[in-house]
């Protein structure tokens, strides 16, 4: 059970007379104009994927009126985002994706609402933990469902605590109002909804079995005040009702939506089944190692702390009269979440953030704690030149390892005259600059003792992890978007694919004028994507094989296949998907890979050809 500050909102009102724009809010609006750059800039770099064109294609055949029912396996709230969005501003890669960026930025302020829990600075350093996140940035950039789950997952847990604690009908309605729209969002929000019923049995049980806890008893006391206060309960039910109508019946325009939202409870279901080709237990542990150590060291360290501190009696001494324990909660929350997806069949890359969101909450709660006893021991001098010396060694000897992996068995160099082995020579190089952290931590402790060694150990590896999560951040997001050898990626849309788009657009305009009226024969096999790249193509027969030669001036199909066009048509490849997989790489290649994401190129999965009537 963890203390909560109360004083929170009292300061704030005997403040709002002065000025409403305090220094906090200041550190908000600059973690959410940080997150919405991060996720609006560049948004439609990327080419949609299969899952992504699929959703998109729903929404953009039922806006121009192609058919009147979502086909199955559509998310109604994307459904329902996207239907807004082409009708307002047109279609295109990045207007499909404007919901889970949207659902990106409100995720990071999200942490506001517990400032009282996690702390001031610790809520704050949440939110900017979040902002940065690398899988939190990426599938906000993409038409995925996860984001937008775990926004409404975070904003289900801010709403309760806050009513909770304070009795505020607004938690209540907030929490019922993201959950509403979470059930339509995609099968993750029953793993939050799990874990969340679990836990309150957990705290049933502990109060039925071993003693009163002021867990249990704050929760009688706040639905005894929900049964009191006249109205409030069929409030709430209305907002969760109202809400979840909305985005799933696309605002009453789509009722059909309903049935696609119960859908999602089968495909939670049938997620713990075995998926055939589907990715070993080991991918969401090495994605969290890959991407989101600062998150999972800083969260790790803070359930740590917190497990040491209950076998304090001291401890529970102070905690006894408080209420209900939010670090429990998110320790349970991440271990329950991490666990459901070990034993899941179906392992898709941006479940971990259902991981992700309570150890960030964790970390910026441990983060405040940290900084707050570096003060109090009164090193915070001596810790950062002693941290900023160990950054420095932390770099060269990253360094030093990046031109191992890089150096040939055979490659050599030559020191003071003397030739060596490339790879000798970085291990020699590496272990010097190890030697040396060695004799810092020595130094440090010889100068102010434990406490500064510490202190500056903390601040260099918070500086090494920071530095590695911002690379990490911007390979999958910016720099290598549609690279497969991203582990959060492994099989993407080939840019080619717009490439293919602009070929035919510009065919089109030299045979019949305009960019997007030439008559086309397209098989059914190329898949969403190609259809979604085509969209603007009206004049388009779609069969389900080329069984002859078309009567069309071009033709779409899928490559390696024996097609009875004869020699009037000559084709040309474009590279639609590539898929590439780290499994069974050796010890260095996986670290140049790990490092640097080089290693053999991606495997061309799928190619999608362009024939045109003419003289070969």
């Amino acid at each position: 059970m963890e203390a909560f500050d109360t004083s929170i909102e009292f300061t704030e009102r005997s403040q709002a007379s002065v000025s409403w724009l305090t220094l906090e809010r200041v550190g908000y609006i600059v973690a959410g104009l940080l997150a919405a750059v991060l996720r609006f800039a560049g948004l439609g770099l990327r080419p949609l994927n299969e899952a992504e064109a699929v959703q998109a294609l729903a929404a953009l055949r039922f806006v121009d009126g192609s058919f009147q029912a979502a086909p199955s396996g559509t998310i109604p709230g994307l459904f329902t985002g996207n239907v807004l969005a082409f009708t307002l501003a047109g279609s295109g890669d990045a207007v499909a994706r404007w919901l889970p960026a949207l659902a990106g930025v409100f995720l990071v302020l999200l942490p506001y609402g517990l400032r009282h829990r996690l702390g001031r600075g610790g809520a704050l350093v949440a939110s900017f933990l979040l902002a940065v996140s690398p899988s939190a940035v990426f599938f906000s950039r993409s038409l995925d469902s996860v984001i937008l789950v775990a926004a409404c997952g975070l904003a289900v847990v801010v709403g309760l605590f806050n009513f909770v604690d304070f009795r505020r009908p607004g938690g209540l309605y907030l929490a019922a109002a993201a959950l509403g729209l979470g059930l339509t969002f995609g099968p993750g929000i029953y793993t939050i909804l799990l874990l969340l019923l679990a836990f309150v049995l957990l705290l049933y049980l502990q109060d039925l079995l071993r003693k009163p806890g002021p867990g249990w008893s704050s929760l009688q006391a706040a639905w005894g005040a929900l049964r009191d206060e006249k109205g409030l309960g069929a409030k709430a039910g209305g907002v969760l009702a109202a809400a979840f109508g909305l985005a799933a019946m696309t605002f009453a325009l789509h009722p059909a939506g309903v049935g696609h939202a119960a859908d999602l409870v089968g495909g939670w279901a049938r997620s713990f089944l075995t998926e055939p080709g589907g990715q070993p237990p080991i991918y969401p542990l090495l994605l969290l190692l890959r991407y989101e150590v600062l998150v999972v060291a800083l969260g790790l360290v803070e359930i740590g702390r917190w497990v040491a501190s209950k076998r304090s009696e001291r401890q529970e001494l102070a905690e006894g009269s408080l209420s209900l324990p939010h670090t429990a909660f998110l320790t349970f929350w991440a271990l329950v979440a991490f666990l459901v997806i070990l034993i899941s069949g179906h392992r898709p890359a941006g479940n971990i953030l259902l991981v992700v969101v309570p150890l960030a909450l964790l970390a910026g709660q441990g983060m405040e704690r940290a900084w707050r006893w570096i003060r109090c021991a009164h090193v915070g001098r001596e810790a950062a030149l002693v941290a900023l010396a160990a950054f420095g060694l932390g770099i060269y000897l990253y360094l030093q390892i990046v031109a191992y992996v890089q150096s040939s068995g055979g490659a050599t160099v030559s020191v003071a005259g003397i030739t060596l082995l490339a790879s000798s020579t970085y291990f020699v190089l590496a272990g010097v600059g190890l030697l040396l952290l060695i004799v810092l931590g020595g130094a440090a402790w010889i100068w102010r003792g434990p406490r500064l060694l510490l202190s500056a150990g903390w601040l260099a590896v918070l500086l090494l992890l920071g530095l590695w999560g911002l690379k990490s951040m911007w390979g999958p997001s910016f720099a290598h978007t549609s690279d497969a050898r991203e582990l959060m990626i492994l099989r993407t849309t080939s840019p080619e694919v717009r490439l293919f788009a602009d070929q035919l657009g510009a065919l089109s305009l030299e045979e019949a004028g305009d960019a997007t009226t030439l008559p086309i024969t397209v098989e059914a096999t190329t898949g969403p994507v190609v259809a979604w790249y085509l969209r603007d193509f009206l004049q388009q027969s779609v069969v389900e094989e080329l069984y002859a030669q078309p009567g069309t001036v071009a033709a779409v199909s899928l490559a390696a296949q024996d097609l009875p066009i004869g020699e009037t048509f000559r084709g040309q490849g474009f590279t639609l998907r590539e898929e590439w997989l780290p499994w069974g790489l050796g010890a260095k290649d996986a670290i140049r890979w790990l490092l640097l994401t080089e290693t053999s190129l991606p495997t061309v999965d799928q190619e999608v050809v362009l024939w045109v009537i003419g003289e070969q």
